[in-house]
């Protein structure tokens, strides 16, 4: 992406988490809704900018040219204490190492996320700044956190070597760093070590009162987690053919330890957002093969969010609300930093009508994940839940974020369009309706209505489709 590009979406960013629509914007900045059209698409003068800088405090040029992540949701930390882990650095030379770097990462992320004082930034946001030289104080500004945890890997033959160091953000302080050698068989025993040396730096008092040890079920190979790391990244790029190959590495890694539960929690990840995509012919069968996938995985690791939240996906999927529900909440007890998993449970509640707790538990989500929307999945289910209770003007930018992020997905395209319908953009809507018509089968009432039949958003959401002008 160019940098007219990246600054066009940096500013979508921005109105969407400031809940500003478009001409709401022109009004504000008096730069004429055509002008801030043009402006959204990656078109402006260097006039136009300035003056967006001047309203929005944004700095949206940096020295190398590339837009600056936006922070809408506050400098403030948050009430307790909260922390951003960032992606490690690989030291090694070899970027073929990456994914043992972003899988201690991921690691320390869930790790840190189970212990229930403590609030962690989701890894989509965390992972924005991979490859960046930044300022730890700024990221802890954009990201709303008081503490930053940054790190590095290096491999040589059988050793690793990992450095962590925490950050007091604030004050810019080093609070602790340490430096692990060990046999690469041990990266369990160093995650574990880090993790304990962490909290006891960030609030040693209440470590040593609640006496909380983060620990997970690992297992015995090297060989099969680092499968599980390399397929993580690649559903992570939300694409056909990684999702493809990040399936095969899935089942690899369950072939060589086939009571793995992450390894199978993955698989029912992967399995489910095929079918939300399309990716495969028949998306019940894609539904139900995520299900048994969770299922298997329950079996080895009743305690694993990822399954207990895809499973939740499953049931809320087949109108079944109450038992969705209550496998929603239970990944959240399992680790209450969930991003993904918060904002699964606000879809969910939207579905059986808590339109308002609805909103509350997606408006959660995206404060854990607050620059990274993650294909636009965090944008589109909490602009959804707000269309479920009517609340159309805040649902817009939200919508148009999805979009933006996610173009290839005719999902976001059908929320948006109906969200124009009710506000009475007919023109805009028409736009999307040619735009999505070109991704998918035409887009028509009944099928929508049909589709959603088990679902509390039904009526408001067809009847926005109708007012847009789309057909019976």
């Amino acid at each position: 992406m160019d940098d007219r590009k990246r600054i066009a979406a940096a500013l979508r960013d921005h109105l969407a988490r400031e809940r500003i629509s478009r001409e709401q914007f022109a009004f504000k900045t008096r730069l004429g809704k055509s002008t801030v059209d043009k402006l959204l698409t990656g078109l402006f003068s260097d006039r136009t900018l300035a003056i967006v800088e001047g309203h929005t405090k944004l700095s949206l040029r940096t020295p190398d040219g590339t837009a600056e992540v936006p922070s809408a949701l506050g400098t403030q930390p948050v009430g307790k204490p909260s922390i951003a882990v960032l992606p490690f650095t690989n030291m090694s030379g070899d970027p073929e190492q990456d994914y043992l770097s972003d899988g201690i990462t991921e690691d320390m992320i869930t790790a840190l996320a189970r212990l229930r004082w403590l609030f962690v930034i989701a890894r989509h946001s965390s992972f924005v700044y991979k490859g960046r030289a930044v300022d730890v104080r700024q990221v802890a500004r954009e990201l709303g956190v008081r503490y930053i945890l940054e790190g590095s890997v290096r491999t040589s033959g059988q050793r690793i070597r990992i450095t962590g160091q925490l950050i007091d953000a604030e004050t810019g302080n080093h609070i602790w760093a340490e430096k692990y050698d060990r046999d690469s068989r041990d990266i369990f025993a160093v995650q574990d070590d880090i993790t304990e040396h962490v909290v006891a730096a960030v609030e040693p008092h209440l470590y040593a009162e609640e006496g909380f040890r983060a620990s997970s079920t690992q297992p015995d190979s090297i060989d099969a987690w680092g499968l599980v790391a390399r397929a993580l990244m690649l559903l992570n790029k939300v694409e056909h053919t990684q999702n493809e190959e990040a399936q095969v590495l899935l089942l690899r890694a369950i072939a060589l330890e086939p009571g793995y539960a992450r390894a199978h929690a993955l698989l029912a990840w992967a399995a489910w957002w095929a079918a939300l995509c399309y990716w495969v012919d028949d998306t019940q069968e894609g539904y139900r093969t995520a299900a048994a996938h969770a299922q298997d995985a329950l079996s080895y690791d009743p305690t694993d969010p990822w399954a207990r939240m895809v499973s939740g996906l499953c049931f809320s999927t087949a109108g079944q609300h109450d038992r969705a529900l209550g496998e929603l909440q239970a990944a959240l007890r399992l680790n209450p930093s969930f991003g993904l998993g918060r904002m699964a449970l606000g879809w969910g509640l939207l579905r059986a009508g808590s339109f308002d707790e609805a909103v509350a538990e997606t408006g959660r989500a995206l404060r854990m994940s607050p620059v990274n929307s993650f294909a636009g999945f965090y944008t589109s289910i909490h602009g959804l839940a707000l269309l479920g209770g009517q609340r159309f003007e805040e649902a817009l930018p939200f919508l148009r974020a999805s979009v933006a992020a996610f173009a290839e997905y005719s999902g976001h395209y059908n929320t948006l369009i109906s969200c124009c319908g009710h506000l009475g953009l007919l023109d805009e809507a028409k736009e999307f309706i040619a735009v999505r018509n070109r991704i998918g089968p035409p887009l028509r009432l009944s099928v929508l209505r049909q589709n959603l039949g088990r679902f509390a958003h039904r009526d408001v959401f067809v009847d926005g489709l109708r007012k847009a002008g789309v057909p019976e």
